[in-house]
């Protein structure tokens, strides 16, 4: 007998899973983040590779996150990515909101919860086969 959201024997979306996928994802994310700011403070490293290792730093988060909610699924593993993709973007943009004064969604926000759901999908199918 099917449970709720379609979960039986690790089929459908793992809930549980999405969100520990998202938070380990965001303690390792920001892991590197404070890595890459001890190596700004006390190395020569320039400020200008900040936007491009930002972006490379928070794309691995995704994929991260997406595969690991999709860990413990025997399928379906791109929908609990791509659902965990998603989260990690709202999150993201939650957070954001706080420091950065936006007033309301831009068209900006659509491109990142695609690519949110596209690289979480990603991570989802690597997940599951690991």
């Amino acid at each position: 007998m099917k449970g709720r959201f379609g979960v039986e024997n690790g089929t459908g979306i793992n809930i549980t899973g999405i969100f520990t996928g998202v938070l380990i994802a965001y303690i390792i994310t920001l892991s590197f983040f404070i890595i890459y700011a001890l190596l700004l403070t006390f190395t020569a490293v320039s400020e200008l590779t900040l936007p491009t290792l930002a972006l490379l730093i928070t794309i691995i988060g995704i994929v991260l996150s997406g595969a690991l909610s999709a860990r413990h699924t025997t399928s379906k593993g791109w929908l609990n990515g791509g659902i965990a993709g998603i989260l990690y973007v709202t999150i993201m943009l939650i957070v954001g909101a706080f420091f950065v004064k936006e007033l309301g969604p831009t068209s900006s926000w659509a491109v990142k919860y695609a690519w949110g759901a596209i690289l979480g999908a990603l991570g989802g199918m690597i997940g599951i086969n690991l």
